[in-house]
């Protein structure tokens, strides 16, 4: 949003000064002031005479974020999610596919992964170890799902740099930000997304005789996320008349 504003000020701006014949000049490498004073020689008070570019050490957006995030402390959109799920392009031109929020074969991938076995064993595995794990996680026979198959799931992960492969050797190991980073998706969908899906489409009407207080905790709690994403719908004007 900050770069298309930049940008179209930056258009507006060109177009401004050329109507008015007001050169834009790249910044010095000395003094701006001893730059601009030959253009002032002959200049009428408070005209514009050139525009000097400005010299910005880092993106402004990058600047702009990390101090709304110092005054904020709070967690900002920086784009990385989206860059999960985008395809990732190696070095040599192949293409690799983004990771999904509900891909059952990537779920039963990083079910195994995340398992206390790794852990323990320095998060290093092969994949003949991991294909059993995988297995089960899915819950279909090795005919549905083949070692050549889990072998192309790994490499979403690695392309991401989620999972390393260790330098001479078989062995893969899984990074503190990819073990972090299953668990996000794997709670998410499991935890937040599928149940509040469910929530939604298929509820059960029985719940409704249920008195509020004698329902679960978790219960309670999804029923108010149901109840504000309701009101949520009712305040902006989409819900169906």
């Amino acid at each position: 949003m900050l770069r298309d504003i930049a940008e179209q000020f930056q258009r507006w701006l060109k177009g401004w000064s050329e109507k008015r014949n007001i050169p834009i000049a790249e910044a010095p490498t000395g003094r701006r002031d001893d730059f601009v004073e030959p253009y002032f020689k002959r200049a009428a008070p408070d005209a514009v005479v050139i525009i000097v570019k400005a010299r910005e050490p880092a993106a402004i957006n990058d600047n702009y974020l990390n101090v709304q995030q110092d005054i904020l402390e709070t967690f900002i959109d920086r784009g990385q999610l989206r860059k999960l799920a985008q395809p990732t392009i190696t070095p040599t031109g192949k293409r690799i596919p983004g990771l999904k929020l509900d891909h059952p074969r990537q779920f039963a991938l990083m079910h195994a992964l995340v398992r206390f076995a790794h852990i323990a064993g320095f998060n290093t595995f092969t994949t003949a170890e991991l294909y059993p794990r995988v297995l089960a996680a899915r819950g279909c026979a090795a005919e549905r799902y083949t070692l050549a198959s889990l072998r192309y799931d790994l490499a979403k992960l690695r392309a991401k740099g989620l999972v390393a492969k260790l330098p001479r050797s078989r062995r893969y190991q899984l990074l503190a930000q990819g073990y972090s980073i299953c668990l996000i998706f794997l709670k998410l969908f499991e935890r937040v997304y599928a149940p509040l899906t469910a929530g939604l489409l298929s509820p059960v009407s029985a719940d409704r005789q249920i008195d509020q207080q004698k329902r679960s905790q978790l219960d309670r709690l999804y029923q108010r996320i149901l109840d504000d994403l309701d009101a949520l719908v009712r305040a902006v004007g989409l819900k169906a008349a």
